[in-house]
């Protein structure tokens, strides 16, 4: 990959970010938010592949604007999507709603929204950034360094698999670990069955299903979490408290539900492993 090619990546990720950023801005919808973040995680993976061709000890950081859009944005969207689990799960059992938490969740939105609001300028407000960034990009990478790059990801995904109980951040990070690989494969040019040592993850099917099945589970734990740490601060009334903590009940059971079905795949992904001849065969290493 050369320089231009490169260049002509970053490039495009920041347009992206810029056109997904102008959508959020106008109304702070949660789909919107979505994928502006969505964006800049992609952007975040292309920056650890560049790390890989580094020739300097210092790794490539993400812009700090937007770090700090991206993480005022996830604490809207967290919010937004905590009163729809509320009213999605309440909706079924036809309970009245918790009108206190919910009205806390609005309050705490507009807060976000107003901070958010103070740190945007201008039509561009990551132009800086970008220019500062593609300064600091390798002049190239070789399929070498990106068979390096994925050989290195293969073995940190095998020791999050490898013990006998995952905890709940080992299955956040498998997921976010694969997500990357999901972002990257347009640049790898190398197919993807030749680069995974699991035949179950040998196609993007197969990763984009797991990790739907873990972002599942991390947003019911987001959920919980988030449940747990609002109540905290509010006087509620019994009745309220109750249907709290039926929503929770009910949570905690799909989350256990789903934490089965992770268990379930990783058991097969494991078995799932190609024997060691196999990985002589890679293309890039």
């Amino acid at each position: 990959m050369t320089q231009r090619e490169i260049e002509g990546i970053f490039k495009k990720r920041f347009e992206k970010i810029n056109t997904a950023f102008d959508s959020v801005r106008l109304h702070f919808i949660e789909d919107d938010i979505r994928i502006f973040r969505v964006k800049v995680k992609k952007l975040q993976a292309c920056l650890r592949l560049m790390d890989a061709a580094k020739g300097h000890p210092h790794s490539h950081q993400l812009p700090q604007k937007i770090v700090k859009l991206y993480k005022i944005s996830g604490a809207i969207r967290t919010l937004q999507m905590q009163q729809s689990h509320v009213r999605n799960t309440l909706n079924e059992e036809q309970i009245v709603l918790p009108e206190v938490y919910l009205a806390l969740m609005s309050n705490k939105i507009l807060h976000h929204i107003e901070t958010a609001t103070k740190l945007i300028s201008g039509s561009r407000p990551f132009e800086k950034s970008e220019i500062k960034l593609l300064h600091l990009l390798p002049h190239h990478l070789s399929p070498k360094t990106i068979g390096k790059f994925i050989a290195s990801e293969e073995g940190i995904l095998e020791k999050l698999l490898s013990p006998v109980f995952l905890t709940d951040k080992s299955f956040h990070a498998i997921r976010k670990l694969l997500k990357n690989l999901l972002y990257l494969f347009p640049y790898i040019e190398t197919d993807i069955s030749a680069l995974s040592a699991y035949a179950l993850l040998s196609n993007l099917e197969n990763i984009d299903s797991f990790t739907k099945i873990l972002g599942s589970f991390h947003d019911l734990n987001t959920a919980i979490a988030c449940l747990h740490t609002e109540c905290l601060n509010i006087e509620i009334n019994e009745n309220e408290k109750i249907v709290l903590r039926n929503i929770e009940s009910t949570w905690i059971k799909e989350r256990a539900a789903i934490h089965e079905k992770i268990y379930d795949q990783i058991h097969k992904i494991i078995a799932s492993r190609r024997p060691a001849k196999f990985l002589a065969k890679w293309p890039v290493m």
